[in-house]
């Protein structure tokens, strides 16, 4: 090495902070902005944080200031401890690394995917032309500022360029003095059986929603555009059907926005209450509810950070470095938690922010037009609610180590049909509690004089399955997939409607953003190619894509049988006081137990805490206790019976953990099927 540095020359540029500023530039070219394109632009990722774009900026500044700091003062040191040469091979041999690392990945990501093996090798001569040029000229600092530059003023630029309404794609309004008002409801993962029947009937559970279908129009057959919420919303709210038609990088964009939302804003009060969509408010009878905001403004900026860090390693590098950061499948924010779209504890009772807004634009412009959005998580995972929407336990995933939900293994697929079950049970009740949401926000349209000159949209992102083998975005089967995930409930009640209709053509979400336009009398500009309202057949019927890795695989709908998935006691227990008995003979409920039983040996017994008045009970028995090809037992509480403990199989990753949702009592006993 040291032949090597001598044969180079001395080394003229001697300044570490200088150094410093050329190992940061790179980092800025190779990862900072790539990254931007993904994040400074997306309206949808700063909402879901609860922050502004200016927080991109910020984040930035911080980050790269840090990095600077560190790395100029390691070189100071390492300059200050050895000589000329020797810190002349350790500041060289860290600028390669460094340089080698970042070109090998941008290289692999551009210009050699088809040979990604070719990336690392040109990133050699790359690393070292560029350590050359880092001995031979003191040029780091420009190139970091311009660097850095570049990296940030699109940003300053599209928040001097004003809010989402004023760069919307303008609409071609009608002079109707009498517009109506337009609430869109998406029900968050909620499936089309769960709610109707085979007849296409909404099901006596949900008074609410049966109450509204009399003045409806009913699509029996709506199918969702994508099975993850962030493809799927923005898809409809753009008017789209088809995502994996559009092409990855026109998704992305799509994606980052919210349709013609904004689009309406300027003859409509803009109302939106959801976890992950706002719309920035620029006039006063804007009233946007929805993105997250909870927790102080330091909690918000570190989670935007490790967000951030999150996208621009998963999008920026190459692989295997990519792999060390967590898939953005399906989400917006909290994407190291392991969790769902949402992270833990997210709002699921929500209606009540929605009227909010909804009062305050009645009251901001009362003789406007509203347009309220209600994008609600009460029936996304996990379905943790009871029939009343009292909390069983925290709205968290994983439920426990090991058990993505209640009752299923580390992926969320159930090993037994008990378990399958008890979720549905759960799924069904988190169902009921929208409905209970959903005819407060009826109620308050009936009570302002509004409901009658309203187009009501009620529908979902995509569905969800009770799955053995595959995600429950996805499903077991391609059955499973269309029945459950990709068919949703879709009902428009347009204004002064008051008979009901039903449609059973083959329709997709993507018909929906038209529709409404056309209730708003609102033309859009050939720069919104939108999918023909729902009076119109699809040319080619609806398109489901599956999406994983940022791969879009679409299936086209075939309009095979789909049979009904859901049990009577699945929607309505058997016995109203014990919901969650499940698989043992309901003759025993609330008696003793019965003689022959063998109480459980247990290594532990977690009574998970919650709002309910039943009660989640996880217990992992010690193993040989009982037969593990009998997986359902008993729960008793001072001696009666209060429910049913249901195992996991045999050949699960936990077969000695059970699970019980049981009314709730200071303990709990555990009991084995008799042998004879």
């Amino acid at each position: 090495m040291s032949d090597l540095i001598a044969r180079l020359g001395v080394r003229r540029n001697t300044s570490a902070p200088d150094s410093a500023s050329w190992l940061v530039a790179a980092a800025v070219l190779a990862v900072v902005i790539p990254a931007n394109d993904k994040i400074a632009a997306n309206d949808v990722f700063f909402a879901a944080h609860g922050v502004s774009p200016i927080a991109w900026v910020a984040v930035l500044a911080v980050a790269l200031i840090a990095l600077w700091l560190v790395l100029a003062g390691v070189l100071t040191v390492l300059k200050r401890r050895l000589s000329p040469t020797a810190y002349d091979i350790a500041a060289s041999a860290i600028m390669f690394v460094i340089a080698w690392f970042f070109a090998g990945n941008v290289l692999t990501e551009t210009l050699f995917t088809g040979a990604p093996a070719l990336g690392p090798i040109v990133g050699l001569i790359v690393a070292a032309a560029v350590t050359l040029l880092a001995r031979r000229f003191t040029m780091g600092s420009p190139l970091f500022i311009f660097a850095s530059l570049a990296a940030v003023v699109p940003v300053l630029l599209s928040v001097f360029a004003g809010g989402a309404a004023q760069a919307a794609t303008p609409l071609d309004f009608d002079a109707n003095p009498d517009r109506p008002s337009i609430v869109w409801v998406i029900s968050d993962e909620l499936q089309y059986p769960l709610v109707f029947d085979g007849s296409g009937e909404i099901r006596p559970e949900f008074p609410n929603l049966k109450a509204l279908q009399a003045d409806s129009t009913t699509y029996t057959h709506a199918y969702s555009a994508a099975n993850y919420t962030d493809y799927a919303v923005p898809a409809m709210l753009t008017g789209i059907s088809d995502i994996a038609a559009q092409g990855p990088e026109r998704m992305q964009e799509v994606r980052a926005n919210i349709g013609v939302v904004p689009s309406l804003a300027s003859e409509y009060s803009v109302v939106m209450e959801s976890p992950l969509y706002r719309f920035e408010c620029d006039t006063t009878d804007c009233a946007s509810v929805g993105a997250s905001a909870d927790g102080s403004l330091a909690s918000r900026m570190m989670s935007f950070a490790a967000d951030s860090a999150a996208i621009a390693g998963r999008t920026a590098l190459a692989r295997p470095f990519s792999d060390a950061f967590p898939s953005l499948d399906g989400k917006w924010r909290d994407f190291w938690s392991g969790g769902d779209e949402f992270g833990d504890n997210a709002e699921g009772n929500s209606v009540s922010k929605a009227i909010a807004g909804l009062r305050a634009a009645e009251q901001a412009a009362p003789t406007t037009p509203i347009f309220a959005f209600w994008h609600t998580i009460r029936t996304h995972a996990p379905w943790n609610v009871d029939r009343d929407g009292n909390e069983i336990y925290p709205s968290r995933l994983p439920i426990v180590d090991d058990a993505h939900m209640v009752g299923s293994n580390k992926a969320g697929t159930y090993s037994t049909a008990e378990l399958q079950s008890i979720e549905r049970r759960l799924y069904a009740n988190s169902a009921i509690d929208f409905d209970r949401q959903l005819g407060l926000l009826v109620a308050e349209l009936k009570a302002t004089g509004r409901y009658d000159n309203t187009i009501i949209v009620v529908t979902a992102d995509h569905g969800a399955g009770i799955t053995t083998t595959a995600d429950r975005r996805i499903g077991d089967t391609l059955a499973q997939r269309w029945t459950e995930v990709a068919h949703v409930p879709l009902m428009v009640k347009d204004p002064n409607q008051t008979e009901p209709v039903k449609v059973v053509a083959p329709r997709s979400t993507g018909q929906i953003a038209q529709t409404v336009l056309n209730a708003a009398g609102a033309a859009p500009s050939p720069a919104l190619d939108l999918t023909p309202d729902l009076s119109n057949d699809l040319p080619e019927g609806p398109v489901f894509s599956t999406v994983g890795g940022g791969i879009m695989t679409p299936w086209v709908y075939q309009g095979a049988a789909e049979p009904d998935p859901w049990q009577p006691q699945d929607l309505t227990p058997l016995n109203v006081d014990y919901p969650f008995a499940i698989g043992i003979d309901q003759g025993l409920l609330g008696k003793p137990v019965p003689t022959g039983w063998v109480e459980v040996a247990t290594e532990s017994s977690d009574a998970i805490p919650g709002e309910s008045s039943q009660q989640l009970v996880v217990i992992t028995r010690v193993p040989g206790t009982c037969d593990p090809a009998i997986t359902t037992g008993l729960v008793s509480s001072g001696g009666v019976v209060t429910g049913s403990v249901l195992w996991q199989a045999e050949g699960s990753n936990t077969p000695n953990r059970g699970w019980a949702i049981v009314p709730k009592t200071d303990t709990y006993n555990f009991w084995c099927t008799p042998t004879n």
